[in-house]
């Protein structure tokens, strides 16, 4: 049996994303883009989704989770951010409406200790390469970045 005690949760605390989604000549300005992330740790666990918020490049969250995380086991586990453009009829995405404008992955910190920081986001790449043939070889582009902290913290 574990004991209560070791059990931890990710305290998050998501500002802002800089740099993110190319304005386009439908719209230049970004005055109606929306943006919403989705946070989580591991895959089959409890997501995050923030609400939605307006800007470009930049827009704003200001919110704050608790994310479970069990047991707690350095090195194992990373935090995954994904921000998706909420897509008006005008423009042309995915046929969900919803398409991703960044995403990262970042290391939790050790139990107790905070990491604060900006962080690179990475977009899919919409185009193949020049000094490649294949469709296959799409693979993903820096842009833009992400404002964070979080801290892994132990129940009491």
């Amino acid at each position: 049996m574990v004991d209560e005690e070791q059990k931890c949760y990710l305290r998050l605390k998501l500002f802002s994303a800089e740099g993110i989604d190319r304005a386009t000549l439908m719209n230049p300005n970004g005055e109606i883009r929306k943006y919403q992330a989705l946070i989580w740790v591991r895959p089959m666990d409890e997501k995050y989704i923030t609400r939605i918020a307006s800007g470009l490049p930049n827009p704003s969250w200001d919110s704050a989770c608790n994310l479970p995380l069990g047991i707690y086991e350095p090195f194992k586990y990373f935090l995954h951010v994904e921000v998706y453009r909420m897509c008006p009829k005008s423009d042309p995405g995915s046929s969900t409406g919803i398409a991703l404008v960044g995403k990262t992955r970042i290391p939790l910190p050790k139990l107790g200790h905070k990491i604060c920081g900006r962080f690179e986001l990475v977009r899919p790449n919409d185009a193949p390469s020049s000094s490649s043939n294949s469709d296959s070889d799409l693979g993903c582009i820096p842009e833009g970045h992400i404002y964070l902290n979080m801290e892994t913290k132990r129940y009491f």
